[in-house]
């Protein structure tokens, strides 16, 4: 299932920050993904997403730690790795979701 897909590549960007590897921020991370409810065609374009581009979530949520890292807050960094992860895949999901009805829509 991608849920469980989506946690290891979160796992895997944040391999530099243990105190983000707990079951506490990963059963958040869950629930968030879960909250979107996402339909079967977005599904499917995260399935093509964790394919061809899990490189991009990974150092998308990477930079972000990056900025965050000065903040001392723990419960902070926590929240907004999740923010950060969701976001960077809304955002793949959109380009994906661009790319498809433009070629649908392009001549040839």
């Amino acid at each position: 299932m991608y849920i469980e897909d989506l946690v290891i590549v979160f796992e895997q960007a944040v391999v530099d920050y243990p105190e983000l590897k707990n079951v506490e921020v990963i059963e958040s991370l869950i629930v968030s993904i879960e909250a979107k409810k996402y339909d079967l065609q977005d599904e499917g374009l995260i399935e093509a997403i964790l394919r061809e581009d899990k490189h991009e979530l990974v150092d998308s949520l990477q930079q972000g730690l990056n900025q965050l890292d000065n903040n001392p807050e723990t419960d902070e960094i926590k929240k907004e790795a999740i923010n950060i992860y969701i976001a960077s895949l809304e955002h793949l999901i959109n380009y994906y979701y661009n790319n498809v009805i433009g070629k649908h829509f392009s001549s040839t």
